[in-house]
């Protein structure tokens, strides 16, 4: 376990690195800075934010207090604005190349200066929109099937990250609004709480404000692990929400199956699923990652492969299980771009949106929330309101 921390942290701050290096460099080649003195201020600022959201994150996470917050929130929302920025003078780079190939005049100050300025603005969108999720309305066929349960009001609520960058006043927000929706259940798809850490005790009054008719239901997700599990379930244990850990909840003929983010016994723990469901229920299963409930093996190598680098979107076991509607989250759509592009191609284009794989209907969330910088130039946030139809129509 520590060898593989120290591996992602290598990797991380290469990465952190790379970016860092692709932008100052950048800077003074366009701005044409040769002086000594201010090439060292520039390096050394670049060498010193390089290391700024990794010793936040560990300083948050050890002695959690008003500076080490702000120093966090300051950090993190830099390591957003880089993105963009390394995006703006990279396309600065690929136009100089293309004028000085072609013969065409140019002024790359003034061009990497529009850019730069475009990337900043960007920014401040994303930021706003990482704030302010949207509310999704989504359809779901259902034939001719019917039951009491067919004109159920559901919202699901995915990785909305409650912590130090989401605070009470944003779960205060969101529960006014999932309010609004009048929903009958609710179901939050993993990753309610930030890994990072945070108060968590200040959350309990307002998830306790949550209203629906038939139940609010959670499955955890890989940030409860992380913030630790005990410490995260105590909470979610003095709300309303009911805990599904691999088990099911029948309502009026719909059945509700949760499936705890994969742990070392994952398959093992699940093995008695596969038993317990009436053949008129319609079934939906509450699963944090968009992919198939069963892992390869019981082992951690194979969980975190199979969740993060070669996920299993075959999705055969949760068929098997005669699942109907699987509700998901976990990849944020990307959350800024060009990161998108990455989990589409991961998750076989199964990252975001409503999806049919047979008879089994899958809808991923890109979530409430944000990890990491507070910026959503992919996709937007959101907050979903399911409701059934009975139509035959393909998503």
């Amino acid at each position: 376990m520590q060898l593989g921390f120290i591996l992602f942290l290598t990797v991380v701050l290469a990465f952190l690195f790379g970016m860092h290096y692709a932008f100052f460099r950048s800077i003074v080649c366009f701005f044409d800075i040769t002086r000594p003195l201010e090439k060292i201020f520039i390096y050394t600022a670049m060498t010193a934010l390089t290391f700024s959201f990794i010793s936040a994150f560990m300083l948050l996470h050890r002695y959690p207090n008003d500076w080490t917050i702000w120093y966090y929130r300051i950090t993190a929302g830099w390591t957003g604005l880089l993105i963009n920025l390394v995006l703006a003078v990279g396309a600065t780079w690929l136009i100089v190349g293309v004028a000085r190939v072609t013969g065409y005049a140019i002024h790359p100050k003034k061009m990497v200066t529009i850019f730069l300025t475009g990337a900043l603005l960007f920014s401040i969108w994303g930021l706003w929109r990482a704030f302010h999720p949207e509310i999704r309305e989504i359809d779901i066929p259902i034939g001719s099937r019917s039951g009491k349960w067919q004109d159920y009001r559901i919202v699901q609520l995915s990785d909305v990250h409650l912590g130090f960058l989401r605070g009470k006043a944003f779960a205060d927000r969101m529960v006014d609004r999932v309010n609004a929706l009048d929903p009958d259940l609710i179901m939050v798809t993993g990753d309610l709480f930030d890994g990072i850490g945070g108060f968590y005790d200040a959350f309990i009054e307002p998830l306790n404000q949550l209203k629906a008719r038939r139940g609010i239901f959670f499955v955890t997700g890989n940030h409860e692990h992380y913030a630790g599990i005990g410490r995260t379930l105590a909470v979610i244990g003095k709300t309303n929400i009911t805990i599904l850990d691999n088990e099911t909840v029948d309502i009026n003929g719909l059945q509700v199956i949760g499936v705890s983010y994969p742990g070392i016994r994952h398959n093992a723990d699940i093995a008695g699923l596969a038993d317990i469901k009436p053949s008129d229920a319609y079934r939906i299963l509450l699963f944090h990652t968009p992919t198939s409930i069963l892992l390869p093996s019981s082992g951690q190598k194979s969980r975190h492969v199979s969740t993060y680098w070669m996920p299993d979107t075959s999705y055969d076991h949760n068929r098997q299980l005669g699942v109907d509607l699987q509700l998901s989250g976990h990849t944020h759509y990307g959350q800024i771009f060009p990161f998108n592009l990455i989990t589409r191609l991961l998750y076989r284009g199964n990252d975001y949106g409503l999806k049919r794989h047979g008879a089994l209907l899958l809808y991923t969330s890109s979530g409430v929330g944000t990890w990491g910088p507070p910026l959503r130039t992919a996709g937007k946030s959101e907050i979903v309101l399911i409701r059934f139809r009975q139509i035959d129509a393909d998503p």
